[in-house]
């Protein structure tokens, strides 16, 4: 049986076109979701997201009735039916099937009397191209998705460390048996491990905390992993034998991201702008180009001759896939103009070199694209059958593809964000809603109390409202995305940083009554954290780091509004996301060296380090106090007296996951003092989609 729509043909997958056929069948009647499930899948047991995503692209492909209704009809809480009369023309009468057909066949014959001579001259010449073709046509199967199952549950974060360092999610690994990862926040996460048909999640033990998994060795015995040690400087590398988890030092390589070379031989190394190549010793090292941007997750094709990695754009915040050839070191954009602004990434090739996965947003969703490489001699004639087709499409984002050895697989991060707003209450000891859970990041209070401001996650739009959640008002709009909100001392104006939407990074202010944001003179797009003088005349800020060739290379400025003169506080270099203390007697920021808060005094222009701790500094109303975060094993918020340096513990953060674009960096205090911060409540589970060709 086939699909066709008038006399185009339609072509299905078996499971897609079971689904379809199961619901035709019944002719209108409400089919549950068992006994779709039994009927697709009579052998095995799979997610109900399965179903779902069966029906997702049945009615892409069907589109709309003429009425502009589903041709499947979602029925709440019991299943799916078709929404259209549905015929059966082999019980039609012999006579009223033949007046359907036989005009086709009158008009065939006459539409082909004439053309008959013209046809048989060129047939031949026609047949005997199309042979050739295919003589020489090598074009691989296209592959689709036939399921999806589940293989984690353990709720935990797997979206890696490098995020903060202006990276990609972090990579997932597997020998086909097994699939590994990195799961934990900053400051506590460790490399995991769970069977591919599902399952415990398994920690491997490690002689550090800060763990990223990089990659694999091409004899399954060895993973590549990298010591988050100081944010500041490149990363130890660390080869950890699996199951035993013991770990050995790679001879004294660091960086940012690496990856094995297919025969084990060599060791690609990204650090910062520069792609090195060493011994699989980490011995001898040369360098073998230069990146037009920040590298991350590089990988070699089967055959050694080739690296892809991704680049980020620190200028216009934008991710896309180069290819260099690994003899000459000569860089070229894998899919240039495909994705405007660019948003690919985190690519993997197939063991026997046919397909190349990778990871592209869309409209603020990202999903797995495969992309084959061999396009065919009809490719040289047919863009389309040599460009990237969409391999998953759900409500989750797919995130990190790494096929399985046999290609039969795909093993993905499977990823839905959601947050909610909560504060910590101090008589209970635990954190409550807030605001009714609003997903808000980077919230602000006004110096008086009675406003807030904060961006509304996913879309990154910045609003202000009263305290209780009314006068709301959106302040901006997309494609741009705002960043760390602040009141300014009078609660007229915002100061914030955007970013994103191919567009440069800049500091601008908007009024609490709204209109369009102004760009604050001077502002070159490298900098960050914009915060007021308590005079409101000023701005301090500091540079990126992170996201430069030499991300040390930042310090502390101030701005004045006023005369547009810019000074850097002295003694700031290597320091980072200052804030203005209440009095403006004081400056904390972070150092890049180490997880420390340090503190300026303006009276004595010098720095000393006022805590051991992370996360962007918040000073307490009256300014005696400097809230702070708390990493590794026992996370909490703590904070320190200004005035005899003595240390508390606030509020404990033990298994609690933050959300948002600074999650595990930024929290608020809220006008009564208890700290306030975005709960991610998504998840972010491991999932395998197994693969069909087509």
């Amino acid at each position: 049986m086939t699909l066709r729509k008038g006399e185009q043909l339609i072509p299905l997958p078996p499971k897609i076109f079971d689904t379809l056929l199961a619901l035709v069948e019944r002719k209108g009647e409400v089919v549950t979701k068992d006994q779709l499930m039994k009927a697709l899948w009579p052998d095995s047991f799979v997610e109900e997201s399965n179903l779902v995503q069966n029906v997702f692209v049945l009615r892409r492909t069907l589109g709309r009735a003429s009425g502009n209704e589903e041709y499947i009809q979602t029925i709440p809480k019991r299943g799916y039916r078709i929404s259209v009369p549905v015929e059966d023309l082999a019980a039609l009468p012999d006579a009223d099937a033949a007046a359907v057909i036989q005009p086709r066949i009158e008009r065939t014959t006459r539409s082909f009397s004439w053309r008959l001579k013209w046809t048989a001259a060129t047939g031949a010449l026609g047949a005997a191209g199309f042979l050739i073709m295919l003589l020489f046509e090598t074009r691989p199967a296209r592959p689709t998705v036939a399921s999806f199952i589940q293989l984690t549950r353990d709720g935990a974060d797997k979206h890696g460390l490098s995020g903060p360092h202006g990276g990609p999610d972090g990579a997932l690994a597997t020998d086909g048996s097994r699939v590994y990862f990195t799961a934990g926040t900053q400051g506590s996460a460790h490399i995991s491990q769970v069977s591919a048909a599902g399952g415990d999640t398994v920690n491997i033990p490690l002689p550090f905390n800060s763990a990223q998994l990089l990659d694999f060795s091409p004899v399954r015995s060895e993973l590549l992993v990298a010591e988050f040690v100081d944010p500041a400087a490149e990363t130890p590398l660390w080869a950890v034998s699996v199951p035993a988890g013991t770990a050995r030092r790679v001879g004294r390589l660091s960086a940012r991201d690496a990856a094995w070379s297919r025969d084990g031989h060599r060791i690609a190394l990204v650090r910062g702008t520069e792609l090195l190549l060493s011994d699989e010793y980490g011995t001898a090292q040369r360098k073998l180009a230069d990146l037009p941007g920040l590298g991350w997750r590089p990988r070699w094709s089967p055959d050694d001759r080739l690296l892809r990695l991704t680049i980020v754009d620190p200028k216009h915040i934008t991710t896309s896939i180069w290819e260099i050839a690994v003899d000459t070191g000569r860089a070229r954009p894998l899919l240039p103009n495909w994705n405007t602004p660019a948003a690919a990434c985190c690519g993997e090739w197939t063991a026997d070199g046919k397909q190349y996965f990778f990871q592209a947003t869309r409209g603020g969703k990202s999903e797995i694209w495969g992309l084959p490489s061999n396009r065919g001699v009809l490719g040289l004639f047919v863009k389309t059958l040599g460009a990237p087709q969409q391999i998953t499409s759900g409500q989750m984002n797919s995130l990190a593809p790494v096929p399985s050895p046999d290609g039969r697989s795909l093993f993905v991060i499977g990823q839905q964000h959601r947050g909610e707003l909560e504060r910590y209450d101090a008589g209970s000891r635990r954190f409550i809603p807030y605001l009714g859970g609003i997903p808000a990041d980077f919230i602000d209070f006004s110096r008086d109390g009675r406003w807030m401001t904060y961006v509304l996650l996913p879309e990154g739009t910045l609003w202000r409202s009263k305290i209780d959640g009314s006068e709301r008002l959106q302040l901006t709009f997309p494609p741009g995305e705002a960043m760390v909100p602040h009141w300014s001392p009078d609660g007229r104006r915002i100061v914030f940083h955007t970013m994103g939407g191919g567009r440069h990074r800049q500091i601008c202010i908007v009024s609490r009554e709204g209109g369009q944001p102004e760009i604050v003179p001077g502002s070159t797009g490298a900098e960050m954290h914009p915060t007021w003088s308590p005079n409101g005349k000023a701005l301090i800020y500091s540079d990126y780091p992170f996201f430069g060739a030499s991300p040390n290379q930042v310090a502390v400025h101030t701005l004045d509004l006023r005369t547009r003169q810019v000074k850097t506080l002295p003694g700031s270099h290597g320091i980072f996301s200052p804030t203005w203390s209440p009095d403006g007697r004081y400056a904390t920021a972070l150092a890049l060296d180490g997880q420390r808060i340090m503190i300026f005094d303006f009276q004595t222009q010098l720095w000393s380090e006022l805590a051991k701790g992370w996360g962007i500094a918040t000073w307490s109303a009256d300014g005696h106090y400097v809230y702070y975060l708390r990493y590794g094993p026992q996370p909490a918020i703590l904070r320190i007296c200004i005035q005899d340096r003595r240390i508390q513990e606030v509020a404990s953060l033990a298994g609690i996951h933050q959300a948002g674009r600074l999650a595990g960096i930024q929290f608020a205090l809220a006008p009564d003092g208890s700290p306030v911060f975005l709960r991610d409540t998504g998840t972010e589970e491991i999932y395998s989609v197994n693969l069909q060709a087509r």
